[in-house]
């Protein structure tokens, strides 16, 4: 016996509409058209699949059983079917985000992509979060993740930003706080000269660098105090908060921008990934970090 999937598919949504007018409308067929797929499909089987009150369907045992079994079937099929449209895809999607995401992130977020999309190939640009989205702006980019900018965006996730400092280190008794910042258009920046201005606490930039490595090794040098994402904090940092004399600073969002209207199966299906990547994370905020930005 071989019973066609397209009448299957049929059978199971007249199964679920219990009205063959109305499973016709569903399935752009006409109540005619949808009788005939279902006469085929009873003399395939041999038994009778459905009867009939007035106009609503009801399944007869055998029909429960073989609507038990065609829910299977069409699941597995769908499936095939998804997997064989994902392996046609091919090309090539520009993906940026800033240096601390591309290394704790997006190797996460490629290796599920390419797992299910072999033949596209993922080019990263790793810049801070403004440079990111003037490239995407310009088209030098697919897609950005992007942190804390005064830009509206769609929200992935939400970053604690954190004061940290060398485990062991005399710079907080200075008369004059050290920092190590981002560059000044950074929102990290802004938050961090703004919550030291309101408690009167001198302070000066003692280093600054457009990478977050550059930032992170001030601090394990022992040099200067830094306001970062709370998932770059290391095990060997210190953070620092009110009990420190330490203001509590915002949290950033995370944002993922696209190039607009024009849709691209290649960037949709990377931003599926992306999506899912950073709603499986959850960050320990709760007692670090309660302030929105």
């Amino acid at each position: 016996m071989h019973i066609p999937i397209d009448l299957l598919n049929t059978f199971v949504v007249v199964a679920e509409t219990r009205n063959f007018t109305v499973a016709g409308k569903q399935i752009h067929r006409s109540q005619s058209a949808v009788s005939m797929q279902i006469k085929r499909l009873t003399e395939t089987v041999g038994k009778p699949l459905i009867e009939m009150e007035g106009k609503q369907v009801r399944l007869s045992p055998i029909g429960e059983l073989v609507l038990e079994h065609a829910l299977r079937i069409l699941k597995v099929h769908d499936a095939a079917m998804t997997a064989i449209n994902q392996s046609e895809l091919k090309g090539r999607v520009r993906l940026g985000a800033p240096e601390d995401y591309c290394s704790l992130f997006v190797p996460q977020i490629l290796a599920g992509f390419s797992r299910d999309y072999p033949d596209i190939r993922v080019d990263v640009i790793c810049w801070p979060s403004a440079q990111l989205y003037t490239d995407l702006l310009q088209g030098k980019l697919d897609l950005a993740i992007c942190t804390a900018l005064d830009v509206t965006g769609e929200k992935i996730f939400q970053e604690p930003v954190v004061w940290v400092a060398k485990n062991k280190t005399d710079i907080l008794k200075k008369d004059s706080l050290p920092l190590a910042v981002y560059s000044h258009d950074c929102l990290y920046r802004k938050w961090a000269t703004q919550a030291l201005e309101q408690i009167n606490r001198p302070f000066h930039v003692a280093y600054m660098s457009p990478s977050i490595s550059g930032i992170l090794a001030a601090v394990r040098s022992g040099l200067a105090v830094a306001p970062v994402a709370m998932s770059v904090a290391g095990k060997d940092m210190r953070i620092l908060g009110p009990e420190d004399g330490f203001p509590v600073l915002p949290t950033a969002d995370v944002c993922l921008y696209g190039t607009g209207n024009v849709r691209n199966p290649l960037v949709d299906n990377l931003e599926i990934h992306v999506r899912k990547s950073f709603g499986a994370r959850k960050m320990p905020i709760e007692g670090i970090n309660k302030v929105k930005g």
